[in-house]
């Protein structure tokens, strides 16, 4: 029973780490900025910023959220817990749904950044940027509430971000063909969708276990 919670908690993860992969925010543009303007590997070093930044995050915010732990039987405290972090994901899709068309401006000017400035742009760009941190203490909050080991979550999806964004870095060359302002807008609607869904999904299983 045990392998088969792990194994629904991974899957879990991949889709949730599947959906963000599908953002059109400032992390995917940085790295095909580098990937585009630099050269694939450039784009793979700010991916990797990226990547290393969420690891910062997993640890700060699960550290942060870990005292709910002793409460988390109680059916009032689990359902609050679950409302929270539902309508903290629910607001962060809102919010995306209300960004307008951005063009992708492919001859903007930009020097050959070193690999390690690359890196240091992924990190930064990701750690400034409020919805990381909103997202990861809603996924913090709603895993200090879950029977199995977080590992299993925090591992798919972190796999999946990896594969997402090391994919963008390597293909950017490629996607100057076709990436345009109004795919850029509905893929950051579709982005949007799916992360105020899974806010509501959370919301509404917090209700069905009270």
């Amino acid at each position: 029973m045990t392998n088969i919670l792990s194994l629904i908690l991974f899957g879990e993860g991949m889709l949730t780490g599947l959906t963000l992969t599908l953002m059109m925010g400032p992390v995917t543009m940085i790295i095909l900025r580098h990937g585009m303007q630099v050269n694939r590997l450039a784009g793979v070093y700010a991916a990797s910023g990226t990547w290393v930044s969420d690891f910062v995050f997993i640890g700060v915010t699960f550290w942060l959220t870990a005292y709910v732990e002793a409460w988390t039987q109680k059916p009032d405290v689990r359902l609050s817990l679950y409302l929270a972090g539902g309508f903290g994901l629910l607001v962060m899709g809102l919010l995306m749904l209300r960004q307008k068309k951005k063009v992708l401006n492919e001859q903007a000017d930009v020097s050959q950044d070193s690999y390690y400035k690359s890196f240091l742009s992924g990190f930064l760009v990701n750690s400034l940027s409020p919805f990381s941190l909103f997202f990861w203490l809603g996924v913090a909050v709603f895993l200090h509430v879950q029977n199995d080991n977080p590992f299993w979550y925090y591992a798919g999806l972190m796999l999946a971000l990896a594969i997402g964004d090391f994919s963008k870095a390597w293909l950017a060359p490629k996607l100057t063909v076709w990436l345009r302002e109004k795919y850029v807008y509905w893929i950051q609607l579709g982005a949007g969708l799916g992360i105020a869904a899974t806010g509501l999904y959370i919301i509404l299983l917090g209700y069905l276990e009270s």
